[in-house]
């Protein structure tokens, strides 16, 4: 998967036009000789697919290489923003499971209509506005309240939170429509009726046993939305100032840095493959059966 993912990202790159030394080309006091020899230097005159196998060949022994635009060990710059996004990410994944569980727990409580619609409603909602138009209208708000009262600064406690919030806009759809949904087809197994029957409270028989058959497709719909959270990131962290991954990728791509960019690509595959490894464990937690069918295969 690795190697796949690492070709065709180095593929892509390549057929982008223009490599790191490129904007040197408009610099009247840099010759072309000069220019020439740096591509020698770092070898972005050889063939893409020589250059491949070479950034593979040091990744493979742990080296990502150096940036060509800050002048660091990719592996050391990644590192350094890394856990960044990953706390935005846990925030985000916090907000929306907070929101769809509290929501549809009381959907199923309470059993009032209204209730029901205004979920439906705000599934439409966070579902069908762009990520893009959420941050930027969470920036108007940040420059509106920093020209009165509220100083929010790049990397700010607040502006992680404002970050998170705009991060899990589309998760709030996903997870409340599926919390939602199984909640309440949960409510018509055998199990709860005979919970019923033994007296026990709804509040009591949604938290101990319908809340178990709504979890694994929970858990499956996280391990699935790791990608969308961390292509999201990309466009919350650039137009909100959040110091993460995503902002340092769009660096990468503008200075046409290939070894910063292709670490990233790296970095957050193997992010991705484990979340979803780690989603499919905890399913297994969960459910007796699934165990059962996978000693069973």
């Amino acid at each position: 998967m690795l190697t796949a993912v690492s070709a065709i990202t180095f593929a892509l790159l390549s057929q982008a036009g223009g490599d790191a030394l490129t904007s040197l080309r408009d610099n009247p006091q840099v010759s072309d000789e000069t220019i020439e020899r740096l591509r020698q230097h770092y070898e972005l005159d050889r063939p893409v697919t020589s250059r491949y196998l070479t950034w593979l060949g040091s990744f493979v022994t742990g080296d990502l290489g150096e940036s060509f635009h800050f002048r660091t060990p990719v592996l050391k710059l990644i590192l350094s923003r890394f856990w960044n996004t990953v706390l935005l990410g846990g925030g985000a994944l916090l907000i929306a499971w907070s929101i769809a569980i509290g929501l549809s727990y009381l959907a199923t409580l309470l059993k009032k209509r209204p209730l029901d619609r205004f979920i439906e409603l705000l599934v439409l909602l966070t579902a069908s506005t762009p990520r893009i138009v959420v941050a930027l209208f969470a920036l108007a708000l940040i420059v509106r309240s920093t020209s009165t009262a509220i100083e929010i600064r790049s990397g700010s406690f607040a502006s992680f939170w404002i970050s998170a919030l705009v991060l899990a806009v589309p998760l709030i759809a996903l997870f409340l429509a599926q919390t939602h949904s199984e909640l309440r087809d949960a409510m018509k197994q055998d199990c709860i009726r005979t919970a019923r029957a033994k007296g026990l409270s709804e509040a009591v028989i949604i938290r101990r046993d319908a809340s178990r058959f709504a979890l694994n497709p929970l858990l499956t719909i996280l391990g699935l939305s790791l990608g969308a959270i961390i292509g999201g990131s990309v466009i919350v962290e650039t137009i909100l100032g959040w110091p993460g991954l995503g902002e340092l990728m769009v660096t990468a791509v503008r200075f046409r840095d290939v070894p910063l960019l292709m670490g990233i690509v790296v970095v957050t595959t193997i992010a991705v493959w484990l979340g979803n490894s780690t989603a499919e464990l905890l399913q297994l937690v969960n459910d007796k059966r699934l165990r059962d069918a996978v000693i069973a295969t």
